[in-house]
């Protein structure tokens, strides 16, 4: 199995930055490449860019704690895998931790990359208001 995680330090307090990384249906706001994100009965689905489509079972909302797990259902197969971002403190700013744990571990570098250029979405949307590449503003809902 193999475990990584990637970082960023974002200029907001952590209750700001959380309020986007705990709203699961958020998430397409701030991940490149994704489109979409809807969240029903504890499962999240992710439209994609490509026209594709990504299920995420939600593992762990944690307002206390700031820290959101999921685990990837389908249609992609893992033997193992397990999402998880963490909001902390770090003076007036916020350090998000996105950390993966997969099996196969030939899927490593494509992940590592995503979560990496994620954060830096989720950075841009916190501090400048700018939604990730790709993402689509449905007319009548607010985002």
């Amino acid at each position: 199995m193999a475990e990584f995680t990637n970082e960023i330090l974002i200029d907001a307090p952590a209750d700001e930055v959380w309020a986007v990384v705990g709203a699961a249906e958020r998430q397409a706001e701030w991940f490149p490449g994704m489109v979409s994100s809807t969240v029903e009965d504890g499962i999240r689905t992710i439209g994609t860019a490509a026209g594709g489509f990504l299920l995420e079972k939600i593992l762990t909302v944690d307002h206390e704690q700031m820290r959101f797990e999921y685990t990837i259902t389908g249609p992609l197969q893992f033997e193992h895998h397990l999402g998880s971002l963490h909001v902390e403190s770090e003076g007036d700013c916020s350090r998000v931790s996105y950390t993966q744990e997969i099996r196969p571990e030939a899927l490593t570098y494509a992940l590592r990359a995503a979560t990496g250029d994620a954060l830096i979405g989720l950075k841009d949307l916190v501090e400048s208001g700018k939604y990730s590449r790709g993402f689509q503003e449905v007319e009548g809902v607010d985002a």
